[in-house]
């Protein structure tokens, strides 16, 4: 929850960086239906950009993304680059209110005659960007469309509506739940996008329960949000009842949902919640490198914090993870965190020696680091349980290392 929480918060919030890097990129300037004139004209897909100004990942697919040779020619070869901006302009309000748009940029390839081809948000590198173009151009040929219609102005239920073309009415969401009660077909555009941005839970395990089909008529973009919400609570509850292989199975039935890319991101959530509910960790071990969930020693070291500390009573476990942290050492000298985590496990296996020239270490490390976020205090309660070669007095902190996000 944690990862999906900031990959919204940085969909929506940013510094704005102007547009001047895509200047020499073709930008069709106009309304959207003359927009879709021209396509339709020169036989040409239409990539929609909806954005809006202080939008970061935006700001740097405009710096990073679309200047690049290559994204350039693809455009120029088979798009028109239509950019709106949803909080100021009425074609891009919407666009973002048909499409949901679920966070920021928000990507839409239509066909010459707007028969829309797929959707998908937030940034996108090179290396990432350039086949969804190519992959859009080939569906196209294949004639392989979603089921949206090809009008803006659809009849949405004012509390869906008011969520992206402010109008000053009060609208609760709750409105939403008789809304979908009274739909005979929840399959139907307006049904599934007020579905979409609500969580009841009816229509949650409605939309669970056809996953496969909703995919294929609107694709998985508009489903993450809600299929990762339910998927971290049905992965407690596998845990809790020790079903595994239940937990396999659902991860294989939600993955169409997700791009590479966000599967990725999301993915570790849903085995943590497992081991959560399991405390198994045997088991969790067993899926981080069934998954690959942790290609770096910071990520995996993160993911060990908190099992240290519940599995203190577990020899077993812990002289495993202990093992891990020694070959670490051997590789590299150990950062504040590490060592920190290493001096729990000889606490808690009561190897007290070693505890102790550990503690050593840890108490000669500025305290102020941003990268330590313990007290002196702690530490020093740490110390004074090792000199008392007591492995029960200390109530261990989870701390996690801060690992530099980059949007590539």
């Amino acid at each position: 929850m944690k990862k999906l929480i900031f990959y919204i918060i940085i969909a929506y919030f940013g510094i704005f960086f102007s547009n001047t890097a895509i200047a020499q990129e073709k930008i069709f300037q106009g309304s959207y239906a003359e927009c879709q004139a021209l396509a339709k004209k020169e036989n040409k897909l239409i990539l929609i950009d909806l954005y809006f100004v202080g939008c970061m990942p935006c700001a740097e697919m405009d710096k990073q993304v679309f200047p690049d040779p290559v994204v350039m020619k693809e455009l120029n070869d088979n798009y028109i680059l239509y950019k709106t901006d949803v909080m100021k302009e009425t074609d891009g309000k919407k666009l973002a209110r048909k499409y949901a748009a679920p966070g920021f940029p928000t990507y839409v390839i239509v066909s010459p005659e707007g028969k829309t081809i797929l959707t998908e948000s937030g940034f996108f590198g090179v290396d990432r960007f350039v086949p969804l173009l190519k992959e859009a151009v080939q569906r196209n040929k294949s004639n392989q469309y979603l089921a949206f219609n090809n009008t803006l102005d659809n009849s949405y239920p004012a509390a869906y509506s008011e969520r992206f073309i402010k109008t000053g009415e009060k609208h609760d969401f709750a409105e939403l739940e008789a809304y979908l009660e009274q739909q005979k077909d929840l399959f139907n555009e307006t049904a599934f996008l007020a579905n979409s941005v609500t969580y009841f839970a009816k229509y949650n395990n409605w939309a669970y329960d056809n996953l496969p089909k909703l995919i294929k008529l609107y694709g998985g973009n508009l489903l993450r949000n809600k299929i990762s919400t339910i998927a971290k609570t049905k992965s407690k509850q596998y845990g809790v009842a020790q079903q595994l292989d239940s937990l396999t199975t659902m991860l294989a039935y939600i993955r169409p949902t997700f791009n590479k890319k966000l599967w990725a991101v999301f993915l570790p959530g849903f085995v943590a919640s497992y081991y959560a509910g399991s405390q198994n960790a045997a088991s969790y071990f067993m899926l981080i490198d069934q998954y690959k969930l942790y290609p770096t020693w910071d990520e995996r070291s993160n993911a060990f914090g908190p099992v240290i500390i519940d599995q203190s009573k577990n020899p077993t476990i812990l002289k495993s993870i202990r093992a891990e942290y020694l070959a670490a050492e051997q590789r590299k000298k150990l950062d504040q965190v590490d060592n920190y985590r290493l001096t729990l496990l000889h606490y808690y296996l009561k190897d007290f020696d070693k505890a102790s020239s550990c503690m050593k270490r840890l108490l000669k490390s500025d305290s102020t680091s941003p990268f330590l976020t313990i007290d002196k205090k702690d530490l020093q309660d740490l110390n004074e349980a090792i000199s008392k070669k007591d492995a029960s007095l200390f109530k261990a902190k989870d701390i996690k290392k801060i690992i530099p996000f980059k949007l590539s």
